[in-house]
């Protein structure tokens, strides 16, 4: 009964008892005609364009960026469209110029929005920022994107993806792009956590580079709570004229600190003061006001081998969750990693076709829209259950769910549960946990057995937080 209340609430249908792939189908393909109800924002000529019925329709220009592979584009349309029905490339390009690349952003976030919250940590939605960057096609002209790192090689074309994840149901939920030349990850995060992305509860967790007063006060000042891994030093910063605190193998500490533009006196008096200059960022505080701004912060140090420590700044209390849960939560941090990888190359984000930009905006956001899709789907599959003598749990492959949702999603499959669970593959435990520690410090692979870190790098912690919950 839950359930289906939950259903009619997040999809406006009938009760259902059990996800349907098919529903998931229909909701995409129904999301997509919805478009056209705003042609004026979606369409480049509203009066004209997609009004005469032709070989490519509005719905088949849509899916094919979705869904087109490494191939060439004439060897992306025979797969896609039926023998007696396959248009020339240059048909596919005049109809994909017909629509804004608004309307793939718009179907990327309504789409996303239909999927219901159903894993959450103590009721806390995990969700991780982090970015990426996506290579381009070559093209010299573009000096957003156009960078030579060796003056004697040729450059790439490069854009950065900056991308909030749903850790532990496995979505992409909003993404900024940035030309490589204009890349700011903390001013993309600011801008994220002023969203509010769902009434359920959030966590927001980052990596070292996110750390800045000017993030934590905007997680603060937007009542965002956020959990975010810091240097060392800045953790020490944080706890100046205290370092002492510090000072053991692990400490959780709650520290109040005063955010300032002035060196007056008076301020230098408060406590534990901290003063940006003119050239740093802090939104709330004018450059040159004697104003300040307080930060109640709760820093924590893990150790993580021999004389080896990690340092966690987070706004939330300590009566809401242990240090032994904060870790757990960085931990799983590691999955949008392994995210950024199964959307490059199972998902062909690193094929992309086009050299203009609308283009590119458009293939983008429907990878995106695609990867939300095929992990829709995996959650229709019923997983095998682990008996405790087996040293082996069962996660679905990547890259055979994204071959079987594109073959689903153009109609080439319909008994597409059957293909998802012999995409199913086991993996082992035993080996997996042996790397818990390391991945969960955030290190790179050189901290550790080259061996292990070889094989299970990219599917350890995408599998271990869902398996950690359980």
């Amino acid at each position: 009964m839950l359930r289906g209340l939950v259903y009619r609430l997040l999809f406006g249908g009938a009760a259902m008892t059990h996800l349907s792939p098919d529903f998931v189908r229909n909701r995409l393909l129904s999301s997509i005609d919805s478009l056209l109800d705003l042609r004026s924002e979606f369409l480049v000529n509203p009066e004209t364009d997609f009004t005469r019925t032709k070989k490519i329709s509005f719905e088949q220009a849509m899916l094919f960026p979705m869904v087109a592979g490494a191939d060439n584009l004439d060897t992306e349309l025979i797969g896609f469209f039926n023998e007696d029905m396959i248009p020339s490339a240059s048909s596919m390009i005049q109809r994909r110029s017909q629509i804004k690349s608004a309307a793939f952003k718009h179907l990327f976030f309504t789409f996303t929005s239909l999927s219901p919250v159903r894993r959450t940590f103590q009721g806390y939605r995990l969700i991780a920022c982090d970015g990426s960057r996506l290579n381009l096609p070559y093209n010299p002209s573009d000096p957003d994107t156009f960078i030579q790192c060796i003056s004697s090689r040729r450059g790439i074309n490069q854009i950065h993806l900056n991308s909030l994840y749903d850790i532990l149901n496995d979505l992409f939920l909003d993404v900024e792009l940035q030309p490589v030349k204009q890349m700011d990850e903390k001013n993309a995060f600011c801008r994220f956590l002023q969203k509010q992305l769902s009434p359920q509860l959030s966590i927001f967790i980052a990596d070292r580079g996110y750390a800045a007063y000017n993030v934590f006060g905007h997680g603060i000042h937007n009542a965002q709570l956020f959990l975010i891994r810091v240097p060392e030093a800045f953790a020490k910063g944080i706890c100046t004229g205290k370092d002492h605190w510090l000072e053991g193998d692990a400490a959780d500490i709650e520290v109040t600190v005063t955010v300032g533009r002035s060196r007056a006196k008076k301020n230098r008096q408060l406590e534990n003061y901290h003063c940006i200059d003119s050239k740093g960022h802090y939104d709330f505080i004018e450059p040159g006001s004697t104003d300040v701004d307080v930060l109640k912060l709760r820093v924590l140090k893990f150790p993580v081998g021999e004389n080896n420590y990690e340092y966690i700044v987070t706004n939330i209390p300590q009566y809401r969750l242990s240090r032994k849960e904060i870790k757990e939560i960085y931990r799983l941090r590691w999955g949008i990693e392994t995210a950024f990888r199964h959307l490059k190359y199972a998902g062909n984000m690193v094929h992309l076709h086009s050299v203009k930009r609308e283009f590119l905006l458009q293939e983008i956001y429907a990878k995106l829209t695609m990867y939300n899709f095929s992990a829709f789907l995996a959650k229709c599959a019923d997983k095998p259950e682990k008996r405790s003598s087996c040293k082996y749990s069962y996660e679905i492959s990547h890259t055979r769910l994204q071959k079987i949702s594109n073959r689903f999603l153009t109609g080439k499959i319909k008994d597409v549960l059957a293909l998802l669970v012999k995409a199913l593959v086991p993996v082992c435990v035993v080996r997996r946990r042996a790397d818990t520690d390391a991945f969960a410090s955030g290190h790179s692979a050189a901290t550790t057995d080259s061996t292990l870190i070889s094989h299970f790098a990219f599917n350890h912690n995408d599998v271990m937080f869902r398996h950690s919950l359980e």
